[in-house]
């Protein structure tokens, strides 16, 4: 006899990084929600870029990012997002971190961002998972979602081996890739929202020749996931969506 299964809908975006999302993008994965209707909404994390609050910004022209543009544009998005589960990424836990700096006045301030963070979510009825590294992660019928950690050319596949089934985001790099494990998991990588030549600290990594803009689309039920990643073509400025 064969369960019953009341399937939902997903989508899954991650890496749009505050004023360095690219308009066309958002623009698409917005368009897209409103004709999906998803069940469930979810940020993977870094919706803000946080460039003044890297540790080696002192010093450097990144001291100059302005703070308040970025937490605004990134907290803009996840409202028209309407996301209902948000991940810190690695460039919020940097606000995190700064909370207990010893100048005061730096402390003070990534305590007031982190209050409009959790203020945001807290309004719209969205969850809200701090950063935690290896540990940080959400179940969704048989898949685990997260912001990642690995950030190998495998990354993918490495984020399978490790977790199993898993949605993450982290290095920009949209794919597909298997587990060599005996339970085949299957790790989606989301990619980036950004405009890919806008970030600047990566402009000299061949690495970055592989970033590619997409999200996450499918279903869920209690013990399943089927998901399908849509990636955009860099050549492509239109965006063809899968609806």
């Amino acid at each position: 006899m064969n369960p019953i299964r009341n399937w939902k809908r997903l989508l899954a975006v991650a890496c749009s990084h505050g004023g360095l999302a690219d308009p066309t993008a958002i623009a698409a994965v917005l368009k897209f929600k409103r004709q999906f209707r998803p069940h469930k909404t979810i940020h993977l994390g870094d919706f803000t870029d946080t460039t003044a609050f890297r540790s080696g910004a002192k010093g450097s022209s990144d001291e100059t990012e302005p703070v308040r543009p970025d937490i605004d544009a990134g907290l803009e998005f996840i409202e028209q997002l309407g996301a209902d589960l948000v991940f810190c990424g690695n460039h919020e836990a940097r606000i995190w971190r700064l909370a207990h700096h010893y100048n005061a006045i730096v402390s003070e301030l990534s305590k007031h961002v982190i209050e409009r963070i959790q203020s945001r979510c807290k309004r719209q009825r969205a969850e809200l998972v701090e950063y935690d590294g290896v540990w940080q992660q959400r179940t969704i019928g048989n898949f685990k979602f997260m912001h990642g950690v690995f950030y190998s050319e495998n990354a993918a596949r490495d984020h399978a081996e490790a977790y199993g089934n898993c949605v993450h985001g982290h290095t920009h790099r949209s794919g597909i890739a298997k587990g060599r494990r005996d339970d085949n998991p299957t790790g989606f990588n989301v990619g980036t929202l950004t405009k890919i030549p806008n970030m600047d600290y990566a402009n000299t990594r061949r690495a970055t020749l592989a970033w590619s803009q997409g999200f996450v689309f499918g279903e869920y039920c209690d013990d399943l996931c089927q998901l399908y990643l849509h990636e955009q073509p860099r050549n492509l400025t239109e965006w063809r969506l899968p609806i």
